[in-house]
């Protein structure tokens, strides 16, 4: 095995600001940079909290742009997909994703053979598709892919893989696709913690994982566990399918970081099936490409997407941290209400600036930057100021519904519910609502509570 060689810790302090409405005084911190051979593929940027700022280091992936993977229909679409919301849905052609019609995901969600089949062929009639191009219904994932709350966990482990010598591009592709904000979460096959380890990988790199105890939530250990994997098993089992049809690489060329990106999802002998199959002679985005088209063993249509997500996961990550030049804002309420209280925002009437600043409140509680109490604190605070001029909020009766229901899919039923009150109060003959706060009850188990709302939604008009 080749040795690991950790470059010279150094020491750098300095001043950083407190940025947003905290009125704190400046905040000294002192950040350790591990300076190295990964140094140029960084950039660092100053990100702040609602409390407070730090010095981060991400990977940078401007070249995803230089190299036109932005341009490719495949991480165009799932980049919406990114940023949709979960009620709606995008009707796409599966093989190309092109995508057809943006509709409310109540649509079709409840639509089951053969009466899908008649429908995806309306589709085809009127957009004049043909039979053979099998139609996707995609609904919206945002409130999957919680990239802001991603942030300062990310940055850390990106400086676990370099001091582990694995190239930290994957630290960050990974963490941004597998469980973006969600450490502990599981999935249906057992894979578990931020990097979705298996069992028996993490307990081959010393986490233990038993019914008491599970390493993989902790990401130091797991980021060991998952820049091993890739360092001992996976980057060189793509080398080995590389070489042994000469086919020269660049470790660091995007599409050969896809590839092995491919291999840590569907395992190196599903990815060999698949460049078996398409039996390429050079590298490049075509190999990638035509890998997206491609079934072969274990290599099917979730295999197909991986590269793709991640792709469209790093362009949005890109243009998050980008947004605001050298400084990356967490809190976007926070940020927006500090222009409302230095006046910065012209042309804009007080009650607009009032509602915006409440909207984006609503979004950080949502992507989970803020805690629900954090959001109530604010966002109340918002309202008496509009109460004042003769504002009341929420504008819409639909406004809230929608925001507990995003909230239900999550499984934050009693915010949900507390919302729906709210809102209750505001609209009280308002049928969705009550409809809503039946289903947020009855997922808590309260189903007296429940049962009420249900009855009451029979008796409104």
């Amino acid at each position: 095995m080749k040795k690991i060689i950790t470059s010279t810790l150094y020491i750098s302090t300095f001043l950083l600001l407190t940025i947003g409405c905290s009125g704190k005084e400046p905040v000294a911190e002192t950040i350790q940079i591990n300076p190295g051979k990964f140094d140029s593929l960084l950039i660092k940027k100053v990100v702040a909290t609602n409390n407070d700022t730090s010095k981060m280091a991400f990977v940078d992936v401007h070249q995803l742009k230089t190299e036109r993977w932005d341009q490719l229909a495949q991480p165009a679409f799932w980049k919406k997909i990114i940023c949709l919301s979960p009620d709606s849905c995008i009707v796409n052609i599966a093989e190309t994703r092109t995508p057809i019609e943006q509709v409310p995901y109540t649509d079709w969600k409840t639509i089951v053979e053969p009466e899908l089949s008649r429908e995806k062929g309306k589709v085809r009639n009127k957009y004049n598709i043909a039979n053979d191009k099998e139609i996707y219904i995609t609904s919206g994932k945002r409130h999957f892919f919680e990239h802001r709350k991603t942030i300062p966990y990310l940055s850390k482990a990106v400086q676990y893989f370099i001091d582990n010598d694995v190239d930290p591009f994957y630290a960050q592709a990974i963490l941004l696709i597998e469980s973006p904000g969600k450490s502990k979460s599981i999935s249906y096959a057992g894979a578990g913690g931020p990097f979705q380890l298996m069992p028996y990988e993490a307990q081959k790199y010393g986490l233990v994982v038993n019914s008491n105890r599970d390493d993989r939530s902790d990401l130091k250990k797991s980021a060991y566990a998952s820049s091993m994997s890739l360092k001992n098993n996976f980057i060189p089992s793509v080398r080995k399918i590389l070489n042994e049809r000469n086919i020269k690489y660049n470790e660091t060329d995007t599409w050969f970081r896809l590839l092995v990106m491919h291999a840590y999802h569907a395992g190196p002998g599903n990815l060999r099936c698949a460049i078996n199959k398409i039996n390429p002679t050079t590298g490049g985005q075509e190999l990638i490409v035509k890998l997206w088209t491609t079934e072969a063993c274990g290599f099917k249509n979730e295999s197909q997407n991986y590269s793709q997500i991640a792709l469209a996961s790093l362009l949005n990550f890109d243009d998050l941290i980008n947004s605001d030049g050298d400084s990356v804002f967490i809190v976007y309420g926070a940020r927006y209400e500090s222009k409302v209280n230095r006046k910065q925002l012209k042309n804009i009437s007080e009650s607009d600036q009032i509602v915006t600043c409440i909207e984006k409140y609503e979004r950080d509680m949502i992507d989970g930057t803020i805690d629900f109490t954090t959001y109530q604190n604010k966002t109340t605070a918002l309202k008496n100021r509009l109460a004042k001029i003769n504002t009341t909020y929420p504008l819409k009766e639909s406004h809230y519904i929608s925001l507990a229901s995003e909230l239900m899919i999550k499984r934050m039923n009693e915010e949900a519910a507390t919302l729906l009150q709210i809102n209750l109060l505001a609209f009280p003959d308002s049928k969705a609502t009550t409809d809503s706060l039946s289903k947020a009850y009855k997922n808590l188990g309260k189903l007296e509570l429940s049962q009420k709302y249900g009855n009451q939604e029979n008796k409104v008009n």
